[in-house]
């Protein structure tokens, strides 16, 4: 493996030879705003001899030692701009201003063929394209296209480089609800790009040790009034929906709404096997039900070319219903029983933003204010039966509601850029829990939290020689309470703590980066950890624990990548060190029912490497390899196994059929995988898709098969101190998807128009 790795990078790595760099920025020549991702051409005569892009400031850089006659820059809805070698005055800075196109241009829908990554200093930016076989799928099932998420389809669960303590923003600020079922509620069709941040700098918020995963939706802002229709339908699901805007320049309308509907069934089969001999087995098939209604409007104001107001109102009703039956077999001690739960999910969402921007003379210099509230309310009922026995009666239902408010300030200089900000974020909490006893009297508690989180953090980005500096330091005051009706308990906790983090790039090429960065993390105990009340069922239960302290992580990564015309490669490293480590532990009783609680035990190390190589065999043929290996070794007591490992493996090949017809292919192997109280079996998937393009590009056809083989179970063996469990879990792969996609333009506004860039605000959100 090492002499692999150490072949990759120094074969794609060029010799550094003497060459000319021309470098300089593009603008647009009636507002002067920078133009990013404008294409710049270097020519010898009618050949292009080398090329590359402009970042998000506008800014380009090429070094060339072949001959040139002249350079050309291009955007669209600009005129070309031209200008020969022999004109150049100041190679190292040029400043490059583009016309707006004075020809009426017919309609043009661009659609990415396929998902590009782009590596910054502190994330990586996944821009979603249509390779992610998307067809009806949802946030989740797009996930586990993407190899740097690990997710697991049929539990939900999500992690990063083999933790599950991740932080899950959608647009820069978090969700009341758990991932699992915000990332089921979320259409793929509906998200722009994901950024991965793994090295998060200073300006993020402290939480989740193994990174951020940031979802940014899509927001249209183009002229006119303008209306995309999307539907899909598939293996016992359908998707209806639609984005629309009308822009008049000035004031920008938006409206998006969705309905969607999905069922599920899912089997599983437990064994268990006492140290005492004990045994008890069950088979429990799961029905589920689901269906989700999502409204989104927004208002932009641009009063000016300084002035940017945005308003944002959203709502989203997410119901679903869980039908489990039970069977009991093999039971030491008594005879075979069949018991059943029936329960639902009820989430009400609403989401009120306000965010202003303050755009100043020079560009990137910006002030920033930004204010979301997230009402959120969910009722849990359930019903529980033995042998067709009514045993009892439980709701659970609780009223969550976060706030939080960030100011962000960006000064830019000729050498250096400063950022600085503080953010302040308000979670109240009031958990309710209703059980009524077969002919018992009904108890009635009530668990009642509060949160604070007050962060203020400065930046630095400075540049000497092709190194890139970024360095910054934030400062977290964390506090809350609780109170508990149930047993009495109150809680009264706060921590005030400094994290550090810097990251260093380096250009060895135009082609070439290499990154490098350190930052400290921390997992707090929040509700999550203390609240008593959490929907468990009949083989699993929770444990809360008021008592749980910090715990800490120091990560640190180094990066490669490699972007060329046909090959692109990256190579990512990676070391954190965990104190404190919040842990699941757990018991199995004489019951059978699995409890699961958190404490502090230990510390851990974890190593690992991501690699993602894709390569372009030709013009209709595009192929790519992504593949990770995470190894953790935990110095923890009272745990099973301290060698922790975890991996898995994407290849992706798709082809060209005709100019509207794309296929894709797409193989996942996941190896074995050892946590500290489980084994999981090895799995593989084939999946296949195929898009189809109609009416200039208006119309979209999809179809998607997930599990073509239909053989991805989950075998899991779990060994505790008392009872060896080995699972089979059945859940529904194999799923057929169609998805059908119509964009219209209804009329292109002919006034002024202005270089406006979709506009989401990402400080880092506020408590998850």
């Amino acid at each position: 493996m090492t002499r692999i790795l150490v072949f990759n990078i120094f074969f794609w790595m060029p010799i550094i030879s003497f060459a000319q760099l021309y470098s300089g920025v593009v603008k647009d020549a009636t507002t002067q705003e920078s133009i990013p991702y404008a294409t710049i051409g270097l020519y010898k005569e009618t050949v292009l001899v080398d090329g590359t892009s402009s970042n998000e400031r506008g800014q380009f850089q090429i070094k060339n030692n072949k001959e040139a006659t002249h350079i050309e820059v291009s955007f669209m809805g600009y005129e070309i701009y031209k200008i020969l070698i022999s004109e150049i005055l100041d190679y190292q800075n040029m400043n490059v201003v583009l016309q707006p196109s004075k020809n009426e241009l017919n309609e043009v829908v661009v659609q990415a063929e396929r998902t590009t990554t782009q590596l910054k200093i502190d994330r990586k930016i996944v821009n979603l394209g249509t390779d992610l076989q998307q067809s009806g799928a949802t946030a989740l099932e797009a996930f586990d296209q993407i190899s740097e998420i690990q997710t697991d389809l049929g539990t939900g669960s999500l992690s990063l480089r083999g933790s599950g303590n991740v932080r899950l923003l959608i647009n820069g600020k978090p969700s009341a609800m758990n991932s699992m079922e915000l990332l089921d509620q979320i259409p793929a069709s509906s998200i722009q790009r994901v950024e991965i941040i793994t090295s998060p700098s200073a300006k993020n918020q402290a939480d989740g040790l193994s990174g951020i995963i940031n979802i940014i939706f899509k927001k249209n802002i183009n002229q006119g009034l303008n209306l995309n229709l999307n539907s899909s339908v598939g293996t016992k699901r359908y998707q209806v929906g639609f984005d629309g805007n009308y822009n008049t320049s000035i004031v920008n309308f938006r409206l998006q709404a969705s309905h969607g509907e999905r069922r599920m069934d899912s089997k599983q089969w437990i064994y268990q096997k006492y140290a005492n001999g004990n045994t008890r087995d069950f088979y429990a098939p799961h029905d589920f039900n689901g269906k989700v209604t999502r409204v989104t409007s927004g208002l932009d104001f641009f009063f000016d070319e300084k002035n940017e107001l945005s308003f944002e109102v959203s709502y989203t009703h997410d119901f679903h219903s869980f039908f489990n039956d039970t069977y009991y077999t093999n039971v030491t001690g008594r005879n075979d029983y069949l018991y059943t739960r029936n329960s639902s999910h009820t989430h009400k969402t609403a989401i009120y933003n306000v965010n202003y921007r303050r755009k100043f003379s020079e560009d990137g210099h910006f002030l920033e204010l930004d204010y979301n509230v997230n009402d959120n309310k969910n009722i849990l009922p359930a019903s529980d039966f033995e042998d067709d026995s009514f045993l009892f009666d439980e709701e659970q239902s609780n009223k969550n509601n976060l706030h939080a408010l960030a100011i962000d300030y960006t000064v830019p200089s000729e050498k250096i850029t400063i950022e600085a900000g503080t953010s302040w974020n308000h979670r109240k909490l009031t958990s309710f829990n209703n059980f009524v006893p077969s002919g018992g009297i009904a108890v009635n508690d009530i668990f009642n939290y509060k949160e604070n989180l007050l962060g203020i953090y400065g930046l630095t980005k400075f540049k000497t020689g092709k190194l890139n500096w970024q360095t910054g330091l934030r400062y977290e005051y964390f506090s809350s309470n609780s109170d508990n009706t149930m047993n009495g308990q109150t809680t009264d906790l706060s921590f005030s703590n400094l994290f550090p983090s810097i990251h260093l790039s380096y250009e060895l090429t135009d082609k070439n980066t290499l990154n490098t960065g350190y930052s400290k993390r921390v997992s707090r105990p929040n509700f999550n950890h203390i609240n008593p009340f959490r929907m468990g069922n009949q083989y699993f239960q929770w444990n809360a624990n008021p008592s749980l302290k910090p715990e800490f992580a120091d990560s640190f990564e180094v990066n490669y990548q490699y972007d060329g015309e046909k090959l692109n490669l990256s190579i990512d490293t990676f070391y954190r060190y965990r104190t404190d480590v919040i842990q699941w532990l757990q018991v199995i009783n004489d019951e059978g029912v699995r409890i699961v609680s958190f404490d502090n035990v230990g510390k851990r190390n974890t190593y690992g490497i991501e690699t993602n190589t894709h390569y372009k065999i030709n013009s209709f043929w595009n192929t790519q390899l992504s593949a990770n290996y995470y190894y953790s070794k935990a110095k923890q007591p009272n745990i099973t196994w301290t060698d922790l490992y975890s991996s898995n493996i994407i290849l992706k090949n798709t082809f060209k059929i005709c100019k509207s017809i794309t296929t894709d292919i797409t193989y996942t192997h996941v190896p074995k995988r050892q946590d500290v109280f489980s084994q999981t079996q090895p799995r593989n998937r084939f999946d296949l898709a195929a898009r189809a393009n109609f009416l200039d590009n208006r119309l979209t056809a999809s179809f998607r098969i997930v599990d073509v083989l239909d053989n991805n179970l989950r075998k899991r063996k779990l060994v505790l101190t008392n009872v060896v469990q080995n699972e089979t879990w059945r859940f529904q792969s194999q799923t057929f998807g169609w998805m059908f996609t119509l964009n219209y333009k209804l009329f292109q506004n002919q006034g002024k128009t202005r270089n406006r860039k979709q506009r989401n605000y990402n400080h880092g959100g506020a408590i998850e």
